[in-house]
């Protein structure tokens, strides 16, 4: 129940739908359903914060000692640091829930900071992208021994970071302007999608809702960026104006297509087929360019498009959390297009009221809109 429970069942209560020991019933229920829902998030609030302090604790500590130790004395600190707080976190398996899952995700924050510390300390080859591909690993690892949300967040994170650091490093000197980046770009906004439709109508695991949450969040900065990348940098001051070509541009695009795809399939199945939709979208969003006038007006309605589809599947999939975001994402679109294409025309006085009845008038109508559609989803009142 949400919420207003109370106000409903005083309400069937009175209309005689639930007698007096059956709401009594109900409300006990209710009352101890909350208080252990809250003391849930509380201790995940907790332990999370703790483990954060942890991290960076142990991070400093090596940092402020790191010139008076010897080599063997690093990569012992370093190997230490992992194997302690993994070991912490099998030991307190028996006594919480939240407890070793804390741990074993500081664990793997470790982990990635011991890569990049022990290459320091051999000063092996330059290659960055290298230990963000370990540490996905060791993520992955985390995935596949303890089942914990943490160590999914963790890999959802890495892994896409050791794809997008392997691009750049690829492109080298090369890497000049938008055209290198626009298949980093389009797999992000993918992925965001995969992960924002990871959580089902009748798959409620934590792990769906992290990945969920992650993607509500990646999604709309990612759009912007793919939106308005074409014009933050300089053409190509050579004869290939479109950038890099060959293997590894095809190799590039397969990947920012497959991944979020394989990611969409796992997660969710047949329900997968409608990410095509969004592949198509991104695409066509990465080929307009703002700087002519119908290149602007068209980005602005695919990206209203884009935020309305969103919606769309918020309501196939009774997901409040996609119809937030697709409701938010149309809002910031018009916001963008009112202080690109109007504002300047209507003089400062005229546009500042304007954009005053925007957020009075607009806001109101979304909100409403957002609400209606929310009760639409989880089949609450309108």
């Amino acid at each position: 129940m949400s919420e207003g429970w109370r106000k409903s069942l005083a309400r069937w209560a009175d209309a005689g739908l639930v007698d007096a020991a059956t709401a009594a019933r109900i409300r006990a229920f209710e009352e101890a359903r909350g208080a252990g829902a809250s003391q849930g998030r509380l201790a995940l609030l907790v332990f999370g914060f703790g483990g954060l302090l942890l991290v960076a604790g142990i991070l400093l500590f090596v940092a402020a000692h790191w010139d008076t130790l010897s080599s063997v004395a690093r990569f012992a600190l370093v190997l230490a640091m992992v194997v302690v707080l993994h070991a912490g976190g099998a030991v307190a398996a028996t006594r919480s829930d939240a407890l070793p899952a804390t741990l074993h995700a500081a664990g793997t924050g470790a982990l990635g900071a011991g890569i990049f510390l022990a290459g320091q300390i051999f000063h092996m080859a330059e290659h960055w992208p290298g230990a963000l591909m370990l540490w996905s690993l060791g993520a992955a690892a985390g995935v596949w021994v303890l089942r914990q949300w943490p160590q999914v967040l963790w890999l959802a994170l890495l892994a896409p970071a050791w794809l997008c650091g392997e691009w750049i490093e690829q492109q080298g000197e090369r890497l000049w302007g938008w055209n290198e980046l626009t298949p980093m770009a389009v797999g992000v906004v993918l992925l965001a999608c995969a992960y924002l439709i990871a959580k089902g109508p009748e798959r409620g695991e934590i792990w769906r809702r992290v990945l969920a949450w992650l993607g509500a969040i990646a999604l709309i900065p990612a759009a912007i960026a793919l939106a308005a990348g074409s014009d933050g940098y300089p053409p190509r001051p050579d004869d290939n104006p479109q950038g890099v070509t060959g293997a590894a541009t095809v190799v590039a695009w397969a990947l920012a297509i497959a991944v979020p795809l394989a990611v969409a399939g796992f997660a969710r199945g047949r329900d997968a087929a409608w990410m095509l939709a969004a592949v198509a979208w991104a695409l066509v969003l990465s080929q307009l360019s703002m700087r002519t006038d119908g290149g602007e007006l068209a980005t602005y309605a695919l990206l209203a498009a884009g935020a309305v589809g969103v919606v769309a599947w918020g309501l196939r999939d009774r997901q409040r959390l996609a119809i937030n975001v697709g409701v938010l994402g149309f809002a910031l679109t018009v916001c963008c297009f009112y202080f690109a294409n109007i504002f300047d025309k209507l003089g400062r006085s005229l546009g500042l009221i304007g954009l005053g009845i925007l957020f009075i008038g607009g806001g109101w109508w979304l909100e409403r809109t957002r609400r209606r559609l929310v009760a639409r989803a989880t089949g609450g009142p309108r």
